[in-house]
């Protein structure tokens, strides 16, 4: 078979494209395509000149493409069929990465067609869950296509496919290309969180300005969309997220929102407890003044906390009877280190000037001294 059957057809299909399918004489075309069928051509070109023989008009495109990538391909297997030795297998490694237009992939990778914009969503999902299976879901040439996935309005099974299989196949070498979309109500930002938590998080803060206390700062609204957007079926939060509610803890100016992290950590148990930190120099952010609502939550991780106890201690000389009520009260319900508390404990019950907060006092008192010293049996 001579090369120039192949590059003849080529330059035909060629014609027609760039005629534009509305023009061109697709009769005349199938006419030629029903006479090269019957010619000594490889199987693939027969197969795809076949498609383009029962394709219509609105869909011949594909066919057509499909038809100069395979003939593409003959041609390169022509190449070597007088070449002495034989072909060694090589590693697979990373492919080429191209600017071109997100359009021009569709049409010229076949990887890419499922996600032009006829095909199902569920054909769409299916070709990512192939491409991973066969490992060239990594292929560069994708990889437009998946990050301008991100910005658009896709079907929301497409997009988990996005983004538990295709963007995190790529790992961490592609964070570059998401940092200049990244924002707290951008795709871009959930694929970077995912890759690497703490490179997204230093980038949200460097878009802050460096106002670390800005109620509408790209932190702050990436927890706020977290919050309320980021919960299982369950209504749970994921493990991964404790990072950001950590750094959401420590940058928020407004108290209710501080509080509604709080008992969103409360929320998720000890796994949270590393949390304490934040929570507790969120406690004592007020100064003279403390959250005493923020209390709760840190009993509920931290009851056993020497930090938590010292915290409360200090709590006891707050100017706001209601904390240091609360403060007197949940010392009495901590353990061992509570102790550090008595002689707080014990000049707040002769000098506080509120009565409820005395009589809190008192009653913690002697819970924590029957503890230190227990009733003698009688004899």
């Amino acid at each position: 078979m001579a090369n120039t059957t192949l590059t003849n057809l080529n330059n035909e299909l060629a014609t027609v494209l760039a005629t534009g399918i509305d023009q061109a004489d697709l009769s005349h075309l199938k006419e030629q395509v029903s006479a090269k069928v019957s010619e000594d051509l490889p199987e693939n070109v027969v197969a795809s000149l076949k498609s383009i023989h029962e394709a219509d008009q609105d869909e011949i495109v594909w066919p057509i493409l499909e038809t100069i990538d395979q003939i593409h391909l003959a041609e390169v297997k022509n190449l070597f069929v007088n070449v002495p030795g034989e072909l060694e297998e090589f590693e697979a490694g990373p492919s080429w990465s191209t600017p071109m237009l997100t359009q021009a992939v569709y049409a010229l990778v076949p990887e890419s067609r499922p996600f032009a914009k006829r095909v199902k969503p569920e054909e769409q999902i299916t070709m990512l869950e192939s491409t991973n299976n066969d490992g060239t879901i990594t292929d560069l040439r994708l990889l437009q296509i998946y990050l301008q996935a991100l910005s658009e309005k896709k079907t929301a099974p497409v997009y988990l496919a996005m983004l538990e299989l295709a963007l995190p196949a790529f790992g961490k070498d592609i964070l570059p290309d998401l940092w200049p979309t990244l924002s707290p109500e951008s795709r871009s930002f959930q694929i970077a969180y995912k890759l690497d938590m703490q490179a997204a998080l230093t980038k949200l803060q460097e878009k802050s300005g460096g106002k670390k206390t800005d109620r509408g700062g790209p932190v702050i609204k990436a927890v706020e969309k977290l919050l309320d957007e980021g919960r299982n079926d369950y209504g749970e939060i994921s493990p991964d997220s404790l990072p950001i509610l950590k750094l959401g803890i420590k940058l928020a100016a407004d108290a209710p929102f501080r509080r509604k992290i709080a008992d969103t950590l409360a929320g998720m148990g000890d796994i949270a407890k590393s949390a304490l930190p934040e929570l507790i120099e969120a406690f004592e952010r007020g100064g003279l003044t403390r959250d005493y609502q923020l209390i709760r939550p840190m009993m509920v991780l931290g009851k056993e906390s020497k930090d938590v106890a010292d915290a409360l201690t200090r709590a006891l000389e707050d100017r706001d009877a209601s904390v240091r009520l609360m403060a007197a009260f949940n010392l009495g319900q901590m353990g061992a280190p509570a102790f550090s508390a008595l002689n707080s404990l014990e000049d707040m019950v002769s000098n506080d000037t509120d009565v409820k907060v005395r009589d809190q006092a008192t009653k913690t008192l002697n819970k924590l001294r029957a503890r230190l010293e227990p009733p003698v049996a009688a004899e």
